[in-house]
């Protein structure tokens, strides 16, 4: 999962924020980082729907492009 690039979006509340999780230039998923949990929890396209819970543990985990979340 360390090819994929994550960006910060916009807040959902004070404790949250937006992402859109791109794999090679592509968008194949959306939702949000808690920032104080560090839970995420993602929607993914259909392609990409076996995958979601290892997204979302390599987005925990930081295990992403160059690890570390791109802020756009």
């Amino acid at each position: 999962m360390n090819d994929l690039k994550v960006y910060f979006m916009q807040d959902v509340n004070s404790e949250s924020r937006g992402i859109n999780v791109f794999k090679n230039d592509n968008l194949i998923a959306h939702g949000h980082l808690n920032l104080c949990s560090n839970m995420a929890h993602i929607t993914t396209i259909k392609k990409y729907e076996d995958m979601s819970f290892d997204i979302e543990k390599a987005i925990e985990e930081r295990n992403i492009w160059d690890n570390r979340i791109l802020i756009d």
